[in-house]
């Protein structure tokens, strides 16, 4: 992937950097563009930001790689801030690899995820209610129906009714809830962890960070990695041995699970274009075929938790 002109003259002109000796396009992400930038003493991680979630980036980002400094640095969640503003973030380069590349097994990637993703709820969220946006189920759904892709404009009505469904209960459950809200990663995918050449694993990409339940963040990670969902309760014992005081609901976590599917496949299918002149065929392929996955895990987990919902298979079939 050849990265544009003005993106190239922008990072030139970021004050973190001496002589810049490499720009160089990493293609692993499948939505903003990542880089590295090699200099004559360093090399850094340069992500392009998106405007509406770049305040949320950078604070995440500041806070994962400041956290417990002091005590230990193997407590890191996240590579060092270097930089940062409304376009860019700017961190030390991990040399390593990603969870999802590395040969561990599968349930060794898993505790790996939670291992992290329990320090991260740890977090404390007093201050960052500015920063974090707290998850609104229904707003974040709403918004990517605002423009769907046009094979599902059709089908608009029965999405609706698929939204309504699952907000209107995962709402009542959160209400009733006792749990308190904590920081959540929102997109603890095995691509958003990277393994140095250490084996210490570090925690990236906070774009689609929330405040919200536990819940969601288990949810989200089952449902991005598409786990097998029989493994459910396995997961959330794991959690509970790094986290003893947490209690699940599973009702929650299972209208969680089948939110995440549902507005995973929407936003694969949305980045879908139909002009080919104007689109990496080979990424149009990977987003319907991660689409197909989302919602299919749907109509299976609602037929598996007998949930009456419309299924989406059929929607597209």
């Amino acid at each position: 992937m050849s990265l544009d002109i003005e993106v190239i003259n922008s990072l030139k002109s970021l004050p973190c950097f001496g002589e810049i000796q490499t720009i160089d396009c990493l293609t692993n992400g499948l939505s903003q563009t990542a880089i590295k930038v090699t200099t004559a003493s360093q090399t850094f991680f340069a992500k392009k930001l998106h405007h509406d979630t770049a305040i949320t980036e950078a604070y995440c980002a500041l806070t994962c790689s400041t956290e417990n400094r002091e005590q230990d640095s193997k407590q890191h969640l996240s590579p060092d801030v270097i930089y940062h503003d409304q376009e860019w973030l700017v961190t030390a380069f991990i040399q390593g690899m990603t969870l999802a590349e590395s040969s561990l097994e599968v349930e060794k990637k898993i505790l790996t995820a939670l291992a992290l993703m329990t320090k991260l709820h740890q977090l404390p969220v007093s201050g960052s209610k500015q920063a974090i946006p707290l998850l609104d189920a229904t707003q974040s759904t709403k918004r990517l129906l605002t423009k769907p892709a046009r094979f599902l404009v059709p089908q608009s009505p029965i999405l609706d009714k698929v939204t309504k469904c699952l907000t209107l209960i995962i709402t009542r459950l959160s209400e009733a809830s006792t749990s308190a809200n904590v920081l959540c990663h929102g997109d603890m995918n095995f691509t958003n962890i990277l393994v140095d050449d250490n084996r210490h694993p570090w925690l990236i990409d906070f774009e689609c960070a929330h405040i919200a339940p536990v819940e969601f963040d288990l949810a989200m990670f089952i449902a991005v990695n598409n786990l097998p969902t029989q493994h459910l309760n396995e997961i959330v014992e794991n959690y509970i041995k790094l986290s003893p005081d947490y209690c699940c609901n599973h009702e929650l976590l299972i209208h969680y699970i089948l939110y995440s599917f549902f507005i995973n496949g929407l936003w694969y299918f949305d980045n879908i274009t139909c002009d080919s002149k104007d689109s990496d065929e080979r990424n149009q392929k990977l987003y319907y075929r991660l689409a197909i996955e989302q919602w299919s895990a749907f109509d299976n987990f609602a037929i598996e938790c007998a949930i009456e919902i419309p299924k989406l298979i059929p929607l597209i079939s």
